[in-house]
């Protein structure tokens, strides 16, 4: 049987291994957990200078980040878009936050999903349930967190 949910991933840098059963997982448990019966989703993991480069691009930000997230669709039980991830910025929040490069990534892939549903963390009540959110999904998948990573608080994610 085919699942609800089109999950292509890619991989466009060579350091890191991408966990991509556990992103599948995250992938379904969210926009499962979020009422979204289907839906179709992008995950591009890059690197600093590429992410940089879609940053200043696409948010005029000039920095690395995390995660940015594309919306594309949403309707009536239909969730679509893209998200980008740095392996590499993930790799360094790990190392700060002793957990491994693949659970910081599962947290971005969890964070994205959750802005493409329509979630914001511009403000700190909204931060702080998109935290809790975060922890949700991730225990859902095995994976302890705390709310000390990347994704859950940095002003510098974008949703388009």
């Amino acid at each position: 049987m085919s699942s609800p949910y089109e999950i292509d991933i890619t991989n466009r840098q060579s350091e890191f291994q991408v966990p991509g059963d556990l992103f599948q997982q995250a992938v379904q448990a969210v926009f499962s957990g979020e009422g979204f019966a289907r839906g179709e989703v992008g995950i591009a993991v890059v690197d600093n200078a590429e992410i940089h480069d879609f940053n200043v691009r696409f948010l005029q930000h000039d920095y690395a980040t995390d995660v940015i997230t594309f919306p594309m669709d949403q309707e009536a039980g239909f969730l679509s878009g893209e998200i980008m991830l740095s392996a590499q910025y993930a790799a360094d929040e790990a190392r700060q936050h002793a957990w491994t490069v693949e659970e910081e990534m599962t947290l971005y892939v969890v964070h994205g999903c959750l802005h493409l549903a329509g979630y914001d963390d511009h403000e700190e009540n909204d931060r702080l349930e998109m935290r809790r959110l975060e922890q949700h999904y991730l225990r859902q998948l095995g994976i302890q967190y705390d709310g000390q990573a990347a994704a859950s608080g940095s002003p510098n994610q974008g949703a388009l």
